[in-house]
């Protein structure tokens, strides 16, 4: 009886694709987010920002729009030195350490990893 259980809950998962979902749960809504930012295996998500230079200093760790011009956020990600538009600082709240050379974040003193923005 076990080993069907399992068999079925496994059936039951594979038939869904293996898909896992997201869920959002504030103010007692509950919402099933789909993420659409497509950035490769490789790259790892840092933050969502605003495209827009001069809000650069916005960052969030779930995507949404942006609180100064309403923007949609896009996706801040390492990845490698041939796909990379700055280097950045890795931590969330140094979102708006951007240079084009590599070297050391000016307020942690972490090493700058090379970064884009997935829109």
């Amino acid at each position: 009886m076990k080993y069907l259980l399992i068999s079925a809950i496994a059936a039951g998962f594979l038939a869904c694709g293996g898909e896992k979902k997201e869920i959002d749960t504030h103010a007692g809504h509950n919402h099933a987010k789909h993420e659409t930012t497509q950035f490769a295996k490789s790259e790892r998500l840092i933050y969502y920002t605003c495209p827009m230079d001069s809000h650069k200093h916005i960052h969030h760790r779930e995507m949404g729009k942006c609180e100064e011009c309403g923007m949609s956020l896009v996706a801040g990600v390492i990845t490698t030195e041939e796909k990379m538009d700055f280097y950045g600082c890795p931590m969330l709240m140094h979102s708006h350490i951007r240079q084009e050379t590599a070297g050391k974040c000016d307020e942690c003193g972490m090493a700058l990893k090379p970064m884009r923005l997935v829109k």
